[in-house]
């Protein structure tokens, strides 16, 4: 199997699956082998045996007294129903129970057997049965249990050994799915035993039970020792093989004094060797922030996994009490050892491990102290079972939440900042001064958050971040005016990207695109109001200022100017910010017409009817377009229409202004429309273009006319 495993994961995994229904086979064989009296026996308090349930349901509650076949009788006695024979303390109370497991096992082979009864009420009868082999719906769930912890153990370390056929731990650790599968399998045949089994068959088969317990514990040692960093030559890995080897040996030769030391203390050494393998591992990993989060995994699992198995089992023998559950349902502890130490050594989200091992290791920890608690309340106060049980709930639910949070603020929470203090650095970067500032701000502010050894700028990132490496590598998108970076060993190497981590960063980088989206219309914004001031100054202003310079006659000079005055008034005005209302504005206009019209020797008719939009605010770009344009209108009137008066109409109608400005001179020659226009009807023109409005020469009899209208965009 070795070698094809080297060969081809799938060969390796397939060979495990045979071997692995081989075994169940041969199990479940051996189990329906036994013949079987088709009852369900139970221990009575006195020592004797009762009869829990039959197939008839006729013999239920009765006291089994004797089997006898022939002349040969069997006093049947609690003890012969004992699931594993390791309970018993001493070599010579364990051979007197394969002896009564033999007597009894003679008398089931036989054909027809006689029990002795009594009744409930004292009455005691006699009745016939012939054993029968077991059939397979026979077999307790018990027997299932274990043979498939078995199976699935042997099948995990044969997937992880297939993916590493070149490690010593993965071979260690296909060496404890194969002893798994020996302590399962042997166990599951003789403590599911309806009453007795062949005293040569049970010996084989508690030492098989023994023999596999024992390689599982040297196995996980040898794990240990070479995973994730190999803390002894190859070598080295022989030296528990050999001492619990001999340990072993000595037991079964009986050269040690009691059962305790011959098969239970060894393996609770071997517990405490794991632990010390695992302490050893920490030493030598303390500065790889991946290997320990491996370790983390294997050393939590083997701790909660065997920790219980020998807490539940080992422990209370060693002690002389015993177990607290049928060994059967323990072995399932081994199999969430198995699963551990399996994503262990396939490196399995190590990343989310601490969150993860806290969250385990406090519920076990909890489960741990109601246990305890509910001992104590029961032996030193004189409370009963429920009361106590109760009393040890309440306590540890009240304790749970605080106690929760005061050790993960402790153990797991890191320092980082809080949501406003996040909120200000990423505006801080967001608004720098120039491209290299805002660079460096977001690389102070990754290294503020993760405290990463090594930060590595990118040709070509992801678009979004990623954790990679076994968590040793977080790698974020180009923003902020960085390139893509690459931080590796967070917490100057002393943690691991995680979940939430890459959550944090995710969150970061979508706010720093917001802002910096925001940061870069801010400037497209203040960057078109620059282009706007810089227009208006040179079309209105510069061009007013320059005509009044050319102007000879002193009074158009000086109209010149104050023309150009205005426009400054307007143009400040606009950099505030602040709107006007509509009735100021024409108001303001209507005042500026009749003093120019005035100055030329026109005459001005002006209508404005009220509406209740004269409250209304105006923005700059509107009352900026229309006083431009009206002043254009007033002053071709002035200039070129040779008029004696000048009407002008102001009214608003479906949120749109219209004005209406006409003479009665010669009228107009040139139509912006007719592509000939004056660069003043040109201006005026494109401006009221691109606040979509419209400019209109309407035809009258005499003279001439322009209409405007304006969409009212409110202040």
């Amino acid at each position: 199997m070795g070698v094809l495993g080297l060969r081809s994961p799938v060969v390796t995994v397939v060979a495990a699956v045979l071997l692995g229904l081989a075994a169940l086979i041969a199990a479940t064989a051996m189990a329906l082998s036994t013949p079987r009296l088709g009852l369900d026996l139970a221990p009575a308090d006195d020592g004797g045996v009762v009869i829990e349930r039959d197939a008839a349901g006729a013999l239920k509650g009765e006291r089994l007294l004797s089997i006898a076949a022939g002349d040969r009788i069997v006093l049947p006695l609690s003890d012969d129903l004992i699931e594993e024979p390791d309970v018993i303390d001493s070599f010579p109370g364990r051979d007197r129970f394969m002896e009564r497991q033999q007597a009894l096992a003679g008398l089931l082979a036989q054909g027809a057997v006689e029990l002795r009864l009594r009744k409930v009420d004292g009455a005691e009868r006699r009745i016939a049965i012939s054993p029968r082999p077991a059939l397979i719906g026979d077999l307790p769930f018990g027997f299932w249990f274990q043979v498939g912890v078995g199976f699935g153990g042997l099948l995990i370390s044969a997937w992880v050994w297939a993916m590493r056929p070149g490690d010593w731990a993965a071979r260690m650790f296909a060496l404890t799915g194969l002893a798994m599968l020996i302590f399962t399998h042997a166990a599951a045949i003789y403590s599911t035993r309806e009453l007795a089994l062949d005293a040569g068959l049970f010996r084989v088969l508690t030492a098989a039970n023994y023999v596999g317990a024992s390689l599982f514990g040297v196995a996980m040692i040898n794990v240990f020792l070479s995973y994730p960093k190999r803390v002894t030559p190859p070598p080295g890995l022989l030296v528990a093989p050999l001492i619990f080897g001999l340990w072993g040996a000595a037991g079964m030769l009986r050269l040690l004094p009691d059962v305790a030391i011959s098969y239970h203390l060894p393996i609770v050494t071997e517990m405490a060797l794991i632990v010390a393998a695992i302490l050893a591992q920490a030493i030598a990993v303390r500065k790889d922030p991946a290997s320990r989060a491996a370790l983390l995994w294997l050393g939590l699992s083997v701790t909660i996994g065997a920790g219980a198995f020998v807490a539940m089992m080992a422990a209370p023998q060693v002690l002389g009490f015993a177990p607290a559950m049928p060994q059967g349902y323990a072995f399932g502890f081994f199999l969430l050892i198995h699963a551990g130490v399996a994503l262990g050594l396939r490196r399995y989200r190590l990343f989310d491990l601490k969150d993860w091992a806290f969250t385990i290791l406090f519920y076990a920890g909890a489960a741990a102290a109601f246990v305890v608690l509910d001992v104590i309340l029961v032996m030193t106060l004189p409370l009963e079972q429920a009361p106590a049980l109760g009393l040890s709930l309440l306590v540890v639910a009240f304790a749970y939440l605080p106690l929760r949070d005061w050790l993960w603020r402790r153990m797991v929470a890191r320092r980082t900042l809080e949501d406003h203090e996040l909120f200000n650095a990423v505006i801080e970067v967001a608004f720098g001064g120039s491209r290299r500032e805002r660079g460096d701000r977001w690389r102070e502010l990754l290294n503020r958050l993760f405290e990463p050894l090594d930060v590595t700028p990118l040709e070509n990132g992801p678009t979004t971040p990623q954790a990679s490496e076994d968590g040793l590598r977080l790698t974020l998108p180009a923003t902020a005016d960085s390139p893509a970076l690459a931080l590796r060993y967070p917490w100057r190497g002393r943690g691991l990207f995680g979940r939430p981590h890459r959550k944090l960063a995710r969150q970061l980088a979508a706010m720093m695109s917001h802002v910096q989206d925001s940061r870069e219309a801010y400037e497209r914004g203040v960057s078109e109001e620059r282009r706007r001031i810089a227009r208006d100054l040179h079309d209105d202003v510069g061009a007013r200022l320059l005509s009044g310079l050319h102007t000879k006659d002193l009074p158009g000079a000086r109209e010149a100017v104050r023309e150009a005055l205005s426009d400054i008034r307007v143009i400040v005005s606009g950099m505030t910010g602040d709107g006007l209302p509509l009735s100021q504005v024409v108001a303001d206009l209507r005042h500026e017409t009749a003093r120019r019209l005035e100055s030329a020797g026109l005459a001005l008719d002006w209508e404005t009817p009220a509406t209740d939009a004269d409250d209304a605010l105006l923005d700059y770009r509107t009352y900026r377009a229309l006083i431009s344009a009206h002043r254009e209108m007033i002053s071709n009137a002035i200039r070129h229409a040779q008029a004696s008066r000048v009407s002008v109409a102001v009214r608003v109608e479906n949120c749109r202004l219209h004005t209406t400005v006409s003479d009665d001179g010669v009228g107009l020659r040139e139509r912006v429309g007719d592509g000939v226009g004056g660069s003043g009807l040109r201006n005026m023109s494109r401006r009221i273009d691109e606040l979509g409005g419209e400019l209109t020469f309407p035809d009258q009899a005499r003279g001439a006319g322009v209409a405007l209208s304006l969409p009212l965009s409110l202040a």
